[in-house]
């Protein structure tokens, strides 16, 4: 066998493992999406978009440059929230976590998240939220501290997809 044919056999197999192996991790812009799917929306909520999910968050006394977006790996999509603080208690005063997931899940995207990850850094690190946020939920999830400050797969306790956008009780 030539090695120019060599090479087109070497080169169509490594295209066609990228491609089949779902490993990558990629990120939702509705501005370049020509998907014909639709989000389904809950019964309760048609959800709101990113833009106005960040103004809600970084209403939030003490959160800042938040980010809510999907990321589709393999044939699972995310909702992944981050938010920075300048100080941690921010995040832990009665409430203000369930807030910030519930506003993540009642952001639409293009396809129902089978997953929340929630990003809290404080000075350059991951918070880790994970057993705060087990509570809430009433399910007992792994720490993935380096990566995620929480990790709810299959978020039950959030309700249908998109949730109802949440209100803040003042104090």
């Amino acid at each position: 066998m030539s090695i120019g044919k060599r090479l087109i056999g070497a080169t169509i197999a490594v295209v066609a493992a990228v491609v089949l192996s779902g490993c990558s991790n990629l990120m939702f812009d509705p501005s370049n999406s020509t998907s014909a799917v639709a989000p389904t929306p809950s019964a309760a909520s048609t959800g709101i978009g990113s833009d106005a999910a960040v103004v809600l968050l970084n209403a939030v006394t003490g959160l800042s440059d938040a980010t809510v977006r999907s990321s589709i790996s393999g044939l699972s999509t995310s909702a992944i929230i981050e938010v920075y603080v300048d100080d941690e208690t921010a995040i832990t005063v009665p409430g203000i976590l369930d807030y910030v997931l519930r506003v993540g899940w009642a952001t639409s995207f293009d396809r129902q998240p089978a997953s929340v990850k929630l990003i809290v850094r404080n000075n350059g690190r991951t918070l880790d939220l994970q057993a705060q946020a087990n509570l809430l939920a009433g399910v007992e999830y792994p720490a993935f501290p380096e990566l995620y400050s929480v990790y709810l797969d299959g978020p039950e306790y959030l309700g249908a997809w998109p949730g109802v956008v949440p209100t803040l009780s003042v104090g």
